[in-house]
């Protein structure tokens, strides 16, 4: 019995050191395996390992922007789908000591919307190229009279999220927009695990981007898609964030360094006090507010100020906007400016700056724009219809909110538009239309499901 016992042992030990054989020999065969030498030699990276932002883009001329290793000197080139290569210039370089990582800013014109281009970054470096990174990229048909883009705010890079980021991102990269507006909260830089609230410095505002930027996979994509962006208080620095914010001016430098780009010769302009921006295209106005940089803290307020929410020039800046044209406008603000429900723990424009909101309502019932407001921050999204009494016309206010951030129940909101209301992670896919003067609106929330959350249609038109 023993001996029949060993002859087991002994057979089993043999069947498996030739399926162990086999298997070794099917890896070797199979996976087609480089040597050492081999990887080492490798003159190509895949695409997506660097972070790369397409930033403010128009018909002709796009801003790009790349997260580099500090002592590299990368090779910028640019080609259309015949090999033309288009110049590249690389105009500025935002850097902070002692961190290893640099934004390299490039700006490229003399393209043509429809066509796809190729950015190709190469590494020089003793006496050989190595492409590090190549990615795709258009530029946008200004010159039609609608948009699709996709719309989202708040997203948290915190480790509880990882199973629902990559699928949330590549739902949204099935969707296939012209662009993407991401409105605040895109980097949580306060996020109770690395820096405490209100303590942030400016190496810590800058960390918090890098780790938040190479985690998310919209800045990896190999299709890159031109984005707009602007702030809330998380990526401000810190939580309610204000003017009193003592690393402010590093923030500002920080974001722009990421989204930021020079100004387009015939639609988008960034203003040099802040993060506040107007971009124009597809018959339609876009401006991006900063809720931030100048704002009055919301609590102990002696007398609330006439300007507390954006400051006097931003104001002013926004009804010039309104102002010199008919055209129709979209306002993207962090928080939101329509109270809905007053809670004292959520902001909004009308809550927090009270005598600011009345100078603005006030104002914008002289301009001759058909506006729609759109915010982010509440952690869901929902369809605010405004009573007309608030400007004399019909107007609603969009907000996106999370993509993947920390979740709540909600609350009521007697001005909510029936149905539109998503509490799951959400972004919104949006139609904005010029049709013939007034604004309609095709507006889908999208989440882990295969269908919309919900769909609303909207139209605003400005009385004559």
């Amino acid at each position: 019995m023993v001996y029949i016992f060993q002859r087991y042992l002994s057979n089993c030990l043999l069947i498996s050191l030739i399926f162990a054989s086999i298997g070794c020999a099917h890896l070797n065969s199979s996976n087609n395996y480089k040597t050492a030498r081999e990887y080492s030699k490798s003159k190509e990276f895949k695409p997506g390992k660097l972070v790369i932002v397409q930033g403010p883009t128009s018909s002709s001329e796009t801003n790009i922007n790349i997260l580099a290793p500090v002592l590299k000197k990368y090779l910028y080139v640019i080609k259309d789908e015949q090999g033309k290569i288009f110049d590249a210039e690389l105009y500025e370089t935002v850097h902070t000591a002692p961190l290893h990582w640099k934004v390299d800013k490039i700006f490229v014109k003399g393209l043509s919307p429809g066509k796809k281009y190729l950015l190709e970054i190469v590494d020089e470096f003793r006496g050989s190229q190595t492409k590090v990174d190549q990615r795709s990229f258009s530029t946008l048909d200004t010159q039609k009279n609608h948009v699709r883009f996709a719309y989202a705010s708040c997203m948290a890079d915190d480790y509880r999220f990882n199973d629902v980021i990559d699928p949330m991102w590549e739902q949204m990269r099935k969707q296939n927009t012209d662009m993407i507006i991401l409105n605040g909260d895109l980097v949580y830089v306060d996020s109770f695990e690395f820096v405490e609230r209100k303590k942030a410095t400016e190496l810590d505002i800058w960390f918090r981007f890098i780790d938040a930027f190479h985690r998310l996979p919209v800045y990896h994509w190999q299709d890159i898609k031109p984005i707009f962006a602007t702030w809330d208080d998380h990526d401000f620095g810190t939580n309610d964030g204000n003017r009193d914010f003592k690393e402010k001016i590093a923030a500002k430098k920080i974001f722009l360094a990421f989204f930021g780009g020079k100004n387009l010769s015939d639609s988008y302009q960034l203003e040099p006090d802040s993060i506040y921006s107007a971009f124009t295209g597809f018959k339609q106005k876009m401006l991006f507010l900063d809720n931030r940089y100048f704002r009055q803290p919301n609590k102990d307020q002696v007398t609330p100020e006439p300007y507390g929410h954006w400051g006097e020039k931003q104001h002013h800046w926004i009804l010039n906007h309104l102002n010199d044209s008919n055209t129709p406008v979209w306002i993207f603000n962090g928080n939101q400016i329509f109270s809905g429900t007053d809670l004292s723990f959520k902001e909004a424009m009308q809550t927090n700056h009270p005598e600011h909101y009345k100078i603005f309502m006030e104002d914008m019932k002289k301009t001759k724009s058909p506006i729609i407001f759109a915010s982010g921050d509440i952690h869901f999204s929902e369809i605010m219809q405004i009573p007309i009494e608030r400007l004399n016309f019909q107007t609603y206010e969009v907000t996106s909110s999370a993509m993947h951030s920390y979740a709540g129940e909600g609350w009521e909101n007697p001005l909510r538009l029936p149905g539109a209301i998503a509490k799951e992670y959400n972004f919104l896919i949006i139609d904005s239309k010029n049709d013939k003067g007034s604004l309609k609106v095709d507006v889908e929330s999208w989440g882990l499901n295969n269908k919309p959350y919900f769909k609303k249609k909207l139209e605003v038109v400005r009385p004559i």
